[in-house]
């Protein structure tokens, strides 16, 4: 394996934990995420999210999210916008949204995230 290709898949595998994390941290009512990897330049995070619970509304922009376990998420928006989202278990994103939002899990499974955020 090339170190290019070694050092975009380690990247992508921290962004991915680092983003889940930092979305689900701020919920009154989530588990606190657990850090997995850590250095000067990026977080990797996993995180829960149970039927029911809430994050904090956070600026998310450029994290990576890797679904672990998907579900249905109703994002809330600062304006008091909602959106309706499935996301499907084995899916990744990074997260182009440039207003702050909370996220809710509105389905019936417990989301499993890994995310991915740079310092």
């Amino acid at each position: 394996m090339n170190s290019n290709f070694r050092t975009v898949t380690y990247l992508s595998a921290a962004l991915i934990l680092s983003t889940a994390s930092a979305v689900w941290a701020q919920a009154g009512d989530m588990a606190k995420p657990k850090t997995i990897a850590e250095n000067d330049k990026m977080l990797v995070t996993e995180t829960y999210g149970k039927p029911g619970e809430s994050t904090g509304s956070i600026n998310r922009l450029g994290q990576f999210f890797y679904y672990v376990q998907g579900g249905k998420v109703e994002l809330t928006y600062p304006d008091g916008t909602k959106t309706t989202v499935t996301r499907k278990t084995g899916e990744s994103r990074i997260v182009t949204e440039k207003r702050p939002y909370s996220a809710k899990n509105v389905g019936t499974t417990t989301l499993h995230v890994i995310i991915v955020s740079l310092k």
